[in-house]
């Protein structure tokens, strides 16, 4: 009666499938985003979002603690990914931008612009969806994403719509500088371009408790203007965009360097044995 999970056992673990509904939960949540989107509630439709971000950090987690990964898995978090923060982003800054049927809009341009940040999102996923896992000793996988994620980006597309909403701020970007700006974001995502990966981030001992206290300060800011914490974290991925890029260019060239010492030691040795050959050859010639 219904399809059958692809499985070879004639019964499925819980354990097994745990992280497959978490990952229907974040699907759910951005379909939700949808619905609200198509309804105006734009605070309602941003939080489904945020909280299908949530669950999609916690499914991949979850997968790895019970060593359930599977390639219907990969392809249901694709899916996944693909609704909640590329389709639901997208139709919620067209009926953002588009809110005020009076005044004159460019329509073409808005329309191209989120049908560009829906694709490129699309195009993202499935690139890495086929591409073979980064080997475990790579040092770029670990601090870095090739471009920038998917769900960072549906976080990042939306800052002008948190910077609209936002009580303590109250400006709105021009519409033009709003359609660039959602070009842009899409064309991270489809770049090569650097971005900063926190799954394995260190940090200094006396860096701990001024991030003790900032988070703390977010959480009461949060409780004061929701939006204008999202504005702060948005806007402070992308700042970190320069940095990211410096940085990564350094570890490139210290592994260049260690490589050429490396190739340098070998070469040394090298001759130093062919010569220690070649004098034990003339020794027993005479």
């Amino acid at each position: 009666m219904f399809l059958k999970f692809p499985t070879r056992h004639n019964a499925v673990p819980l354990r097994a499938i745990l992280p497959n509904m978490i990952t229907s939960v974040a699907l759910a949540c951005g379909l939700a985003s949808i619905h609200f989107a198509l309804q105006n509630k734009y605070e309602n439709a941003m939080v489904a979002i945020a909280l299908s971000a949530v669950f999609d950090a916690l499914d991949g987690r979850a997968a790895r603690l019970m060593r359930v990964t599977s390639k219907f898995g990969a392809v249901l978090d694709s899916l996944s990914d693909f609704a909640s923060f590329g389709i639901a982003p997208a139709l919620l800054l067209y009926q953002w931008m588009l809110r005020d049927t009076q005044a004159t809009r460019p329509e073409p341009l808005f329309m191209m612009s989120v049908l560009t940040f829906a694709m490129c999102s699309a195009m993202r996923l499935a690139r890495f969806t086929s591409a073979k896992p980064a080997r475990k000793n790579n040092p770029f996988a670990a601090r870095y994403f090739v471009g920038m994620p998917t769900p960072a980006a549906a976080g990042a597309v939306l800052l002008p719509v948190l910077i609209d909403v936002s009580p303590s701020i109250k400006w709105q970007m021009p519409p033009i500088a709003v359609a660039i700006y959602i070009f842009f974001i899409g064309a991270l995502m489809v770049s090569r371009v650097p971005m900063f990966s926190f799954k394995k981030i260190r940090l200094h001992p006396r860096a701990v408790v001024p991030l003790f206290i900032g988070m703390g300060l977010l959480v009461f800011l949060a409780a004061k203007d929701l939006w204008l914490v999202g504005i702060i974290l948005a806007g402070g991925y992308l700042l970190t965009l320069p940095l990211a890029w410096w940085t990564h260019a350094r570890l490139r060239q210290q592994l260049a360097d260690q490589s050429e010492d490396n190739t340098g030691d070998a070469d040394e040795h090298a001759r130093t044995s062919a010569g220690k050959s070649s004098k034990g050859l003339k020794i027993g010639r005479g």
